[in-house]
């Protein structure tokens, strides 16, 4: 049997030198977390909780450095910050000095969880809206629920299946932080870390239905170098398009709604066009066909027409009314982006060699605009709607360029005039220095 704090203390000669020793851990874990936390109790309240707590006096001081560094780490979290300390969880009586009686069942001590069972231990807390309302009435109560119907939860109530995702898989276990920490490992730039710990083991992901590459394709994506390379938390991580607590794989005709959350306006246009029904038909995936899932890439204008980057060409033969509206609406944006890169030229000299160019620059954005427009508008799949948008964009090119081009000319008027005015001058100058001297020369006859 492991001494009682009580024996420990007679080691160390009085209660005084204990006293002491608990005194200088209290400070320096004090010292650690406030620093750092400031979003709970204060540093009184939390001294008072580790003075009185024989759980934290008594892991803390243990020669096991496991247990010791698992208690540092647990008061670095919100639930000791919160002033939710062990006895919470795991039941016991955290007030007494023997070891025994801290830990004993009569006392509600329940030990460490089945792992199929840390759902529900959880949700203890955090699915009783009065109990989460005393700290935080913003706190959605509702993650039980959702897990109970996400594929994992699925997996672990129905088949037991204990390599599942369970709460602290995702959270951690005692030094949890709130999702808006950077440290947290559920802050939405290390979720897609947090996900690959499990799906990018493909010894541990043996015997799914599951790649295992999603986390790599991802990192190259327009959305992982969104949020990964660049920090835009705008970005999509896996909790964005799956979920988090009620985490699925999206069924095909679940992809669009998806992708919609944030591509509103690209979905209400395919929903409007021709190809809505035939994906419907077939029960494609709508956007995933065109532009993959994990390793999104950036959409270039190839992939309307462009040869072996065609995704058009993939479902429609060169002979079909599909493959000629591609290469119409491919002509049109083309078109348009070519001119708008020639203009952009003979604007950009005009404003190098210090001219106003900013009407020119001005109308030019307006028709790359259009062609950003135009570009949106295959979803439609009309070529003429792709074509009415273009063609506003090639006036506005045409009159940047015009702009440009008086610029240009002007320019060069100037030059020309500067030119004939330097001349002039540098004449006159030659002809009164010629008077000059022939008067120099009168003058010094005379004399």
């Amino acid at each position: 049997m492991k001494q009682t704090i009580l024996e420990k203390t007679r080691m160390n000669k009085s209660h005084k030198v204990r006293n002491q020793s608990l005194s200088i851990v209290c400070a320096l874990v004090l010292f650690t977390t406030s620093a750092t936390l400031s979003y709970a109790e204060s540093d009184t309240e939390i001294g008072a909780h580790l003075k009185d707590n024989t759980c934290i006096s008594c892991h803390l001081n243990e020669v096991d450095d496991d247990n010791t560094e698992l208690t540092e780490h647990f008061l670095d979290g919100i639930h000791a910050r919160r002033g939710i300390f062990c006895a919470d969880c795991h039941g016991g009586d955290p007030t007494a000095e023997d070891e025994d009686d801290a830990m004993d069942e009569s006392a509600g001590f329940v030990g460490i969880p089945e792992r199929e069972d840390i759902p529900e231990f959880c949700a203890k807390c955090h699915a009783d809206p009065n109990y989460i309302r005393g700290f935080n009435p913003n706190l959605p109560t509702d993650q039980f629920a959702k897990y109970k119907i996400s594929g994992h939860g699925k997996l672990l109530f129905k088949n037991h299946d204990s390599k599942v995702a369970v709460c602290t898989s995702c959270h951690g276990v005692h030094g949890i932080l709130p999702p808006d920490d950077p440290k947290s490992p559920v802050y939405i730039s290390n979720i897609p870390e947090t996900c690959s710990n499990c799906h990018s083991d493909s010894t541990y992901m043996a015997g799914r239905d599951l790649p295992t590459d999603q986390f790599d394709k991802y990192q190259h994506s327009v959305h992982g170098i969104a949020l990964l390379e660049n920090g835009d938390r705008g970005a999509p991580a896996c909790t964005g398009c799956h979920g988090s607590h009620d985490a699925r794989r999206p069924e095909p005709s679940g992809v669009a709604n998806t992708c919609a959350q944030c591509h509103n306006f690209i979905r209400e246009m395919f929903v409007a066009s021709p190809h809505k029904a035939a994906f419907d038909d077939e029960d494609i995936s709508e956007c995933e066909v065109c532009h993959g899932n994990h390793n999104i890439q950036k959409v270039t204008d190839d992939m309307l027409a462009g040869g072996d980057e065609s995704v058009c060409a993939e479902c429609h033969d060169s002979d079909s009314k599909g493959w000629a509206v591609a290469q119409e609406m491919s002509a049109h944006i083309i078109t348009l982006r070519n001119k708008i890169d020639s203009i952009s030229h003979i604007v950009d000299s005009a404003r190098k060699i210090g001219m106003d160019a900013e009407d020119a620059i001005y109308t030019l954005k307006e028709a790359k605009n259009e062609l950003v427009k135009s570009r949106a508008l295959v979803h439609t799949f009309v070529a003429d709607d792709v074509s009415a948008v273009t063609d506003v964009g090639l006036e506005k090119v045409k009159e940047a360029g015009v702009s440009g081009q008086e610029l240009l000319e002007n320019f060069d008027f100037r030059k020309r005039g500067f030119l004939v005015s330097l001349s002039v001058i540098l004449l006159l100058s030659i002809l009164l220095t010629m008077k000059i001297r022939a008067m120099n020369g009168s003058s010094n006859v005379s004399e």
